[in-house]
């Protein structure tokens, strides 16, 4: 899907086809004090392993950088937990993917992460819930859709991010195509003006001066071509005086 196309799809298509629907979100509400407890945990691992690969550790300046880095997550992450997917909760994303596609933060490296913090918050989701899970009369059932809806939320977190990251990139590139039409386009007025001023000289007119109203970026060769114009017609008008002085003598 084209990144024009993905902006045309809302939230709410999202929710609709991923099937994040009332029970879901009630699910994944249940799973929030779990995920409060083990999403700084996972998000410690998560920066280890950014820190240690060369490709992500560049975009850190510092530890502070990154304990900031990781505390916006951990705000983020609560409110994936919260499930109420809000104009809020799609700026927040959406912030996010912009905010990447600005340094270059390829999405390889952003997927690696939800896929590590995925396997973290899971594993430790069904570690915690699994001893107490007939004393409490849930049922494999009733983990496996908490679960899902978990996995349902990240997706649709990371989906929103990329889709918004491959937007800013096509806008950045929509935006360069513009600018070089638009430089050619000067450029090639420039040319033709010039081009017409020559004739004009090449034809005798030596009173030619290019007086065309060009882009900024060509007032230097404006300048130059009319200053050598004038110093040619003065050149030439010596040259005729001096001839018609040895021919009157």
């Amino acid at each position: 899907m084209s990144a024009t196309r993905a902006k045309q799809v809302t939230l709410e298509n999202r929710l609709e086809f991923m099937g994040i629907d009332s029970a879901a979100r009630k699910k994944l509400r249940e799973l929030k004090p779990s995920l409060e407890r083990h999403i700084g945990p996972a998000l410690t691992t998560f920066y280890d392993k950014v820190r240690a690969t060369p490709h992500t550790a560049q975009f850190f300046s510092s530890d502070a950088h990154v304990a900031a880095a990781k505390g916006r997550q951990e705000t983020h992450w609560t409110g994936i937990a919260e499930a109420t997917y809000g104009d809020g909760y799609e700026k927040a994303v959406r912030t996010i993917g912009q905010v990447h596609a600005k340094i270059g933060l390829e999405p390889t490296w952003y997927i690696g992460g939800y896929a590590l913090i995925a396997e973290h918050l899971i594993k430790a989701v069904v570690k915690e819930q699994w001893p107490g899970l007939l004393a409490r009369g849930n049922t494999p059932e009733s983990m496996g859709a908490a679960l899902a809806a978990l996995v349902k939320a990240i997706m649709l977190d990371m989906d929103l991010a990329i889709s918004t990251y491959l937007e800013a990139l096509d806008e950045r590139r929509h935006n360069a195509e513009s600018a070089h039409a638009e430089a050619e386009e000067r450029q090639n007025e420039a040319v033709k003006a010039i081009a017409h001023a020559l004739s004009r000289i090449a034809a005798g007119d030596l009173s030619t001066r290019l007086n065309q109203a060009l882009a900024p970026e060509f007032d230097r060769l404006k300048t130059d071509f009319n200053h050598a114009a004038e110093a040619l017609g003065q050149t030439l008008a010596a040259v005729a005086q001096s001839a018609d002085s040895n021919s009157a003598s």
